[in-house]
Order: structure tokens, then C-alpha cells, then sequence
């Protein structure tokens, strides 16, 4: 049995749509159901509701797509988060598409699947007009008609995925994934089946104009303000678009106002709670991010421009998850046996009190029985006592040792195992690094611990240039510094 699948059974999911001038938030949250049986006995049953939550936001926190004032937002986000108890969610972040690009590259479907992966990697390296190693990276199959896979690849600058996934964080929230507004768009909104609909979105800095068909985004190109000065230029824009992609791909392309669309059929149970006087293009965005957290684990395979994929995500998350119930175990058998120790001291203080203030009086009578039990009551607490300092002398507070090895994991490393036979034994931490250079910065950290020594990393897989398998080992110091004193 995988324990980390038994602590962690149940995610809680939380759709955040970031803009210009408002934050929107979809979440599920049960709701009670009561009804009364024959013999006036009442069930309670739970049931999900889409709960949608609405937060104006002053101009230029963020623009074009980017954070500006971070202290102002990182606030905005966790007054947010507190107001509506948000803070055991994972949420799927959608951020406007500014600062997102995205592209479609075909590939023959007669490439196998290690092959395929191969031809992005060369695709992404030669292809794209950045520098790989100054954005993040993620790309998806959108299962292409015919005989051809179409691989859908979107990127985002470093430093603007790093100032979200950084400030998100210090406000409490526990980032899922991060796409963009157009992303979760095209996952809940409801067009015709077969076809490809063209939409445009109009943001406060900059237009969108994309395709999508069967609810996978096909085609994007987003248009600064500042370029759409004449009456006619986005019209113009929008058919030259239109008509370049029908004579690409020789398929009807089918305009669609993008504020008259509304949420596609499935979702509809969960919106009892929208207005009917506000369209539901309104939310599309945050209902788009939260049922994506509705997907099974193993089976979302969608872009998310976080640093890591969506598999080693899970991962972080569930070793984030046991460390901090390990710890808190750990908290807690410790308080256990302190209290238990006070409890033990304060009795003993209390009768030995009470046996100075008889001292006198006794010793003018006889030895009863009724003094006997309390001698040999005394003798009993006093081998508790004993037993209770052994213990604690003897338990290793391994939450030290835990906090050590999180604080030295840095950006692009993923821990999947952490191995200690004993205190004295060598020690062993596995997982996965982004490149060799990573690799090569976790080892020094490690290096730079007061805590750990004798520290091994052996260098294998030389040829392998990405998501190297590592296992460092190393020493305590000195393990004496575990235990309680």
C-alpha cells in the first residue's frame, strides 16, 4: 500500500482567474442536504456547489499580463484566501495570455512515442524565437485528425511565472498549475462539436484572437492595444487571420462572439449561484481552472508553465504533505510525553509536600498500612518518572533532520525518497534534477550544511543532459544533536 496515496486520498480544488482589474475564484464546496425519514429521523447527505467569488482590483497590479505591485497583490490574494477559508486548496492559476506563447507543430503520426518527444525537444530548441533556458516550457497533445499529431507548445518568461508562483505562495496559496486565460477557456466553453470556432477576447491591454475545436485551443495570436488604433484594424485583423487559417488548413473557420458564449452543458449543474442578468462568458475562466483539478491524477497530460510538469507537481505536493505529518506526529508524541513528565513531577512535588507537613505527626504513630500504599504508590510514579526520561532520552526528533534536507532542496530538484536506517548509519536522499548544473548547485548546499558530512553524490548517466536520477548520501555530524536533552 502507498501511504502517501492514503494521506493524501483527497485534493481540494480552487480555479483562480487573474486580470487587469479583477480576480475571480470558482471552488467546490459541500453543501448539506437534509431530509426526514418515516420516523422523523434526520440523514445528512453532501453535495458539491460551485461556489464564485468576485474581487475588483486597482489598475496597474497587474499589466500585460505581468504583477506589478506584488506586495499590493500578494495582500489582495490573502484576504481572499482567508475570507473564503481557502487554505487546504491546491489552485489552478489562470493568468492573462500577454506575456504566453503558443504554437502548434505537426508531426507525422507514424513517430513513436520516444521519438516524438525527441522531435519537440529539437522543435522547441530551434523553433521557438526565445531562448530555452529563459522560459518555462510545456506542450500537449491535441489529438490531431488524420495523419498528422498536432502538439500544441506554450511558454512563459522565468521571471514572470517566478514573480506569480513566488507571490501566490507567500500569500498562502498552494499553486497547482499555471496556464493562461485562453487555456481554461477552451476547456468550458460550449461550441459546436467538429468545428473550429474562432473567438475574440478583448483584455484591458491587448487583444486575443484564437480558434479552438473540441475544447482544445488550436490557434493564438494576442495584439497590444497600443497597435489597434484605427476603427477597422482589429476587423481587418480578425479576417486576414481568419482566411489565412482556412486556406492552411482547408477548413471552415466559424466567428463566434466571444460575450455571448456560454458554459458548456456538463458544468451547468454547478452554476445555480449566476446571475441571470451577467453572461456567462463572465466565468468562464475560473470554472475553465477549477474543473481541471476535477481530472484524475495520471491523466491530466494539459500544459501547466510551472518549473515541473504536472506528475512531478503531485509528487512535491504528497512528500510536502508527509513531511508535514511526520512532523506533526512527531510534535505531538513529544508534547505527549513532556506533559506526561510535568504531570508525573507535579504529583510527586504534591505528596512529598504533603509527607514534610505529616512528617512530624507521624512520627508520634505507628506505621499504618494506609502509609505503606503511599510509599509504595511513591515508588511507582517515581519508576514512571524514570521510564518517561529514558523515552525521551532515547527519541530522536527527526523534524530537525527533516527541515534540514527541505531547506537545502532548490529550484528545478524533485525528491522522490528519503532513507535513514538509523542516526549513526549513512543516509540517503533520491529524486529527480532539472540539468546537471542544478544537480551539481544541490550538492553544495548540501555541502554547506553544519548538519551533514561525508557527503557522496556519484556522477552516472553522463549523456543524460535533462531530469537527471540522482541519490545523495551523507553523514550527521554529530547525531547527538537529534535527541531531546
Amino acid at each position: 500500500m502507498n501511504i502517501l496515496n492514503l494521506l493524501t486520498k483527497k485534493k481540494y480544488f480552487t480555479g483562480v482567474e487573474i486580470s487587469d482589474l479583477n480576480i475571480r475564484i470558482a471552488y467546490f464546496r459541500p453543501k448539506k442536504k437534509v431530509t426526514k425519514q418515516i420516523l422523523k429521523s434526520i440523514t445528512e447527505t453532501l453535495e458539491n456547489e460551485l461556489i464564485l467569488v468576485e474581487e475588483s482590483i486597482p489598475e496597474n497590479i497587474i499589466a500585460n499580463g505581468a504583477i506589478v505591485d506584488k506586495e499590493l497583490f500578494r495582500k489582495i490574494i490573502k484576504d481572499i484566501w482567508k475570507r473564503e477559508k481557502l487554505y487546504g486548496s491546491y489552485a489552478v492559476v489562470s493568468i492573462p495570455e500577454d506575456k504566453i506563447y503558443s504554437h502548434i507543430f505537426p508531426f507525422p503520426k507514424t513517430v513513436s512515442d520516444i521519438h516524438l518527444k525527441e522531435a519537440i525537444d529539437l522543435a522547441i530548441d530551434f523553433q521557438l524565437p526565445f531562448k530555452r533556458d529563459t522560459v518555462y516550457i510545456g506542450w500537449e497533445d491535441t489529438d490531431g485528425a488524420g495523419e498528422t499529431n498536432k502538439i500544441l507548445v506554450s511558454t512563459i518568461p522565468k521571471n514572470i511565472a517566478d514573480d506569480y508562483i513566488k507571490t501566490l505562495e507567500e500569500a498562502g496559496v498552494n499553486t497547482f498549475a499555471l496556464e493562461s486565460h485562453i487555456a481554461s477557456i477552451a476547456r468550458s466553453v460550449k461550441l459546436q462539436p467538429g468545428e473550429l470556432s474562432l473567438l475574440t477576447k478583448k483584455n484591458q491591454s491587448s487583444v486575443t484572437i484564437f480558434t479552438v475545436k473540441d475544447n482544445i485551443l488550436q490557434f493564438s495570436r494576442t495584439l497590444p492595444a497600443l497597435f489597434i488604433k484605427e476603427e477597422n484594424f482589429l476587423k481587418d485583423e480578425t479576417n486576414k487571420i481568419k482566411n489565412s487559417l482556412e486556406s492552411e488548413l482547408k477548413e471552415t473557420i466559424h466567428e463566434v462572439s466571444f460575450t455571448e458564449t456560454t458554459i458548456r452543458d456538463k458544468f451547468l449543474k454547478y452554476l445555480e449561484n449566476i446571475s441571470n442578468l451577467e453572461p456567462q462568458s463572465k466565468w468562464l475562466i475560473p470554472v475553465g481552472a477549477v474543473v481541471r483539478g476535477e481530472i484524475s491524477q495520471g491523466q491530466d497530460n494539459q500544459i501547466s508553465l510551472l518549473p515541473v510538469g504536472i506528475a512531478e507537481t503531485y509528487k512535491y505536493h504528497n512528500i510536502k504533505t508527509f513531511t508535514k505529518l511526520t512532523r506533526n506526529l512527531l510534535i505531538v508524541v513529544s508534547l505527549f510525553f513532556l506533559f506526561t513528565f510535568i504531570a508525573a513531577y507535579l504529583y510527586i512535588f504534591s505528596v512529598s509536600q504533603i509527607i514534610q507537613n505529616e512528617s512530624s505527626i507521624l512520627s508520634t504513630f505507628p506505621v499504618t498500612s494506609d502509609i505503606i500504599q503511599k510509599e509504595s504508590l511513591i515508588k511507582k510514579v517515581n519508576s514512571l518518572t524514570l521510564v518517561s526520561q529514558s523515552i525521551l532520552s532515547n527519541t530522536p526528533n527527526w523534524s530537525i533532520l527533516i527541515d534540514e534536507i527541505n531547506s537545502r532542496v532548490i529550484p528545478g530538484i524533485t525528491m522522490s525518497s528519503f532513507g535513514a536506517p538509523s542516526l549513526s548509519d549513512m543516509m540517503f536522499v533520491t529524486g529527480t534534477a532539472k540539468s546537471r548544473d542544478i544537480l551539481n548547485q544541490f550538492k553544495k548546499s548540501f555541502q554547506a550544511s553544519t548538519y551533514f558530512t561525508e557527503i557522496d553524490l556519484p556522477i552516472t548517466n553522463l549523456e543524460q543532459k535533462a531530469d537527471i536520477p540522482f541519490s545523495i548520501s551523507f553523514h550527521l555530524k554529530d547525531p547527538s544533536m537529534l535527541y531531546y536533552k
